[in-house]
């Protein structure tokens, strides 16, 4: 039983997608801070952030309605 057979349940795949979309928020913004990316790098990883939050938000909260 490893990894594979736990991503099959929707909410580890949920929670999978939430840790991601933050993970590339948080390096994206530190990275804009640093210097090391310009703000058209920026506001790229900024909108594929906030589309992995938000579906993995979405699955987790149909999950448990």
């Amino acid at each position: 039983m490893g990894i594979g057979f736990k991503l099959l349940n929707r909410a580890n795949r949920a929670q999978l997608l939430l840790i991601i979309g933050t993970g590339i928020f948080a390096v994206g913004a530190l990275g804009f801070i640093a210097g090391y990316l310009s703000q058209g790098q920026t506001s790229v990883l900024g909108a594929v952030s906030l589309i992995l939050t938000g579906v993995g938000s979405s699955v987790k909260r149909m999950k448990y309605q």
